[in-house]
């Protein structure tokens, strides 16, 4: 659960970051032209990065205590918090299909691991 919670929190950052992304000519950019504007972006891209390294820390512990069919059942969680979080966040709108779907994958999830 930890992991998920980490994968979802670098998303949420890695989202800052793109938001953070201004300035920039077109819809594509190099490094350099990034370094150029600001280094902030580059922070946060960073600290997103260093999210994952340690939800993957984290996914291999537990992968030691946790059979892969029941720990990898939870990594679904993460598409019910990320657009949660990015709601809260970033004030984006969660349509009625995202709540049901989220039902979906919940009651999956509780099915396939009683």
């Amino acid at each position: 659960m930890l992991a998920v919670c980490v994968i979802a929190a670098g998303q949420i950052i890695f989202k800052h970051a793109a938001r953070t992304l201004v300035g920039l000519s077109g819809d594509t950019f190099s490094i350099i032209e990034l370094i150029r504007l600001n280094l902030a972006p580059l922070s946060w891209i960073a600290l997103a990065l260093s999210a994952y390294g340690l939800s993957t820390i984290a996914w291999i512990y537990a992968l030691r205590h946790t059979p892969l069919s029941v720990a990898y059942m939870f990594n679904a969680l993460a598409f019910i918090i990320i657009p949660i979080a990015s709601s809260a966040i970033f004030d984006e709108s969660l349509s009625r299909s995202f709540f049901l779907g989220a039902s979906l994958i919940a009651a999956g999830i509780v099915i396939t691991t009683i």
